[in-house]
């Protein structure tokens, strides 16, 4: 058999193999650290010692992982330039690697939706600071 036979059978059977990977992995680490809280627990109860009341909990997600951040107005400024300039290239780079083809335009049109999604964060960018400065102005 040779190797050019094999890649779509590789292909088709490595993300299933890829994700009972990584459930195999989940899987042992939760079973070795269950074993050292049981060891632990054995330890203790060998000495006579008391273990913390927390040591039977499990442990928690602090809350300030789930709070939201806010976006800052230079990161929105940021990010509306990043897409803006992303598509422009992106668009050059379609519109040359396609010249052979005839077809420059319809590949570099490609770069439009990332442009538009920058004008779009721009121009929420300049809502804000017009309404900051607003803001501002009626609590002078």
């Amino acid at each position: 058999m040779e190797a050019y036979n094999l890649i779509p059978f590789v292909g088709t059977i490595a993300p299933f193999l890829a994700a009972i990977f990584i459930i195999l992995i989940i899987f042992i680490s939760k079973t070795k650290r269950e074993k050292y809280r049981n060891e632990v627990l054995k330890a203790a109860i060998e000495h006579g010692r008391e273990l913390p009341p927390d040591f039977f909990q499990k442990p928690e997600i602090p809350s300030e992982f789930f709070k939201k951040q806010e976006k800052s107005k230079s990161n929105l400024l940021t990010t509306s330039l990043f897409f803006l300039s992303f598509g422009i290239g992106i668009g050059i780079f379609f519109y040359f690697f396609f010249a052979g083809m005839g077809e420059r335009l319809q590949y570099a049109s490609v770069g439009f939706i990332f442009i538009f999604i920058g004008i779009g964060q721009l121009i929420a960018y300049l809502i804000e600071q017009k309404q900051k400065k607003a803001g501002e102005q009626e609590g002078v």
